[in-house]
């Protein structure tokens, strides 16, 4: 890392024996990456793809060892890696047993994510590990590696996509002469595309570590932008917040986006008044009245976050917590912390231009890491209050059980939540309504939030199906004629049993049957709809095709004011086919479909 901080101090430099060992390690990376996160049957069936032990470590430790390690015989940083390492499998652990029992990727995401912000900030840390003890934990190098493995990700995705661009010429030209060797290889071969990532990423770190002049430069120039970008975002920053009062905080609160937009604000100009101050510089970025500009804006900055903070929290009161508002908070709460941190160096005598800033980065992102740690632990386990916050609400009243979110417990809270669902059968207000107790087994037995279920089950579903169970389950509306036996005989085909009939099933009278003339070809259309969804009434269209059943058309009713009345009106038979006002046009013998702008009611 012979890369110079502003200081000057020159922070060490790579041995080769070390940059050979970083290729060894960014190639491994790729391999481990392969087996820990490939799809493949192969991979599969062997265990490696629920590791999640193997999946932690082959994410975090190649980066933090190969961005950090200088000498092969340095006891301190193996010994602070192994801390590191003790750390992550902690972590590792207590996510797993969220995973138990439930969809994987609704924890391994946020996990993940947070891995990604737990590497960013412990990284510099690790890095100045390899420093004299008078100069080892100096904001300079700190600061100096931040940028550092902030250009370093930039250049190692830049040359990922430029590579897969190139592969991609290749493998086309190949493709033309009919060649598919290439395509098959780049494309169709995972494991060659990892082992190339893990090159490229051991080439952009070596390159990044050994070649100070580039990493200077490229610094500079986009310091250079970012410093011209700061007085413009400082304006908008405080136009918005005196435009405020006179539409009034309501509008914060109808807008889902309103606290994300607001975090975003914030924390934009906290990292580009970092890039403008720069470490350990006296010389003053920008004019006087420029400077004015942009310390009002910093001084105001905990507006921003106290706005998101409460945009937040009316959600939380009108819907109670869920995991992404846990994360939401702890964002909010750390870019509070530190906008206040910031506007005391506003407001601070000293005669350097937000000199105290030195002093707040370094706790601030300590507290970054610890945050965390406690997230993907007991301490403030997210998943463990979004359960008890929306059993609560339950138990309160203030959730009606019709409105209770099962699919947020079923799959984006874990363990918890899928533990929660089963003793919603046991809650007096599911318990009492057959259509809400069906809803919960259905959810339960889903593996995807789309109404996927498992395969050995839907053959089970099919091999038990009876047209005479099906015909006393699905109500047929007043009026309609009863479909013939071979749509009957047909519904598990039709169906795959999928979430509509399967609701169908569950619950007596769920589902309604209509025939209708719906192509003026004189015989009747089928129309299948399930109420039994709480957000919608969903319906689908069978049609007679060569003697055989065939779905033709679906229909999703979402977000009717009076759900019931709807489908009182389908039990009714109060249904009646709509011709289009305007009618497509046919050219050559062939309809031309026309999508009109004009409203076809």
């Amino acid at each position: 890392m012979s890369q110079f901080n502003r200081a000057g101090f020159s922070l060490p430099l790579l041995p080769v024996p070390s940059r050979w060992l970083i290729m060894v390690i960014c190639l491994l990376q790729g391999m481990l990456l392969y087996y820990f996160f490939s799809d493949s049957p192969a991979v599969t069936q062997s265990g490696f793809s629920h590791n999640i032990y193997g999946q932690t470590m082959a994410f975090t430790l190649p980066v933090l060892i190969s961005l950090s390690l200088v000498q092969l015989n340095d006891h301190r940083f193996w010994g602070a890696t192994v801390f590191i390492t003790l750390l992550l499998a902690g972590m590792a652990a207590w996510v797993k047993s969220n995973v138990t029992g439930t969809p994987a990727d609704s924890v391994m995401v946020p996990f993940n994510l947070s891995l990604v912000a737990m590497v960013f900030f412990v990284l510099p840390w690790l890095q100045v590990q390899t420093f004299t003890a008078q100069n080892r934990y100096r904001y300079a190098h700190l600061s100096a590696c931040y940028s550092q493995n902030l250009l370093c990700a930039m250049l190692t995705f830049l040359l990922m996509l430029l590579t897969v661009g190139v592969l991609a010429l290749c493998a086309a030209l190949f493709r033309v002469i009919g060649i598919e060797y290439f395509h098959e290889l780049f494309f169709d071969t995972p494991l060659f595309m990892h082992l190339v990532f893990g090159l490229l990423l051991g080439i952009s770190i070596i390159t990044c570590r050994t070649q100070p002049a580039l990493m200077n430069t490229t610094r500079n120039i986009i310091r250079f932008i970012l410093k011209g970008l700061l007085p413009l975002v400082a304006f908008v920053a405080l136009i918005f917040l005196f435009a405020l009062p006179f539409t009034g905080l309501t509008a914060l609160s109808q807008t889902w986006s309103a606290a994300s937009l607001l975090t975003i604000m914030a924390l934009s100009l906290l990292v580009l008044v970092n890039v403008a101050r720069e470490t350990d510089s006296g010389v003053k970025p920008y004019p006087q009245a420029v400077r004015w500009l942009v310390n009002a804006a910093v001084l105001l900055l905990p507006v921003y976050a106290a706005l998101a903070l409460y945009a937040t929290g009316v959600r939380i009161s009108q819907y109670g917590w869920t995991p992404q508002r846990v994360w939401a908070v702890l964002i909010i709460v750390v870019t509070l912390i530190a906008s206040l941190c910031y506007s005391f160096s506003v407001i601070d005598k000293r005669p350097d231009w937000l000199s105290r800033l030195n002093q707040f980065n370094k706790p601030l992102s300590l507290l970054v890491v610890l945050l965390v740690i406690a997230v993907n632990s007991p301490l403030l386990d997210p998943y463990r209050i979004s359960v008890n916050s929306q059993l609560a609400r339950l138990d309160s009243g203030k959730t009606q059980a019709k409105d209770v979110d099962l699919k947020l417990l079923r799959f984006e809270t874990g363990r918890r939540g899928n533990e929660a669902l089963a003793k919603l059968l046991q809650h007096p207000a599911f318990s009492a309504d057959p259509r809400l107790l069906a809803t919960v087994k259905n959810t339960m037995a889903q593996t995807s939030r789309w109404g996927s279920y498992n395969d050995k089950e839907a053959d089970a579903l099919a091999k038990n199906y009876r047209t005479e169970d099906a015909k006393k389950m699905i109500t047929l509306a007043k009026g309609a004629v009863q479909p013939d036996d071979g749509w009957w005989k047909g519904l598990p085909a039709l169906e795959k049993y999928r979430n509509t009939l399967r609701d169908c099933l569950s619950v007596q009278g769920a589902c309604i049957v209509n025939t209708l003339d719906l192509n003026s070809d004189r015989q009747k259309e089928i129309l299948l709809c399930n109420t039994l969804d709480a957000p919608s009434v969903n319906c689908r269209i069978y049609a007679k095709q060569a003697g055989q059943w065939t779905q033709s058309g679906e229909l999703y009713l979402y977000e009717e004011k009076d759900k019931q009345t709807l489908i009182q009106a389908l039990r009714n038979g109060e249904v009646k086919p709509a011709p289009r006002k305007w009618a497509d046009i046919q050219i050559e013998g062939k309809r031309r479909v026309v999508h009109y702008q004009q409203d076809e009611n």
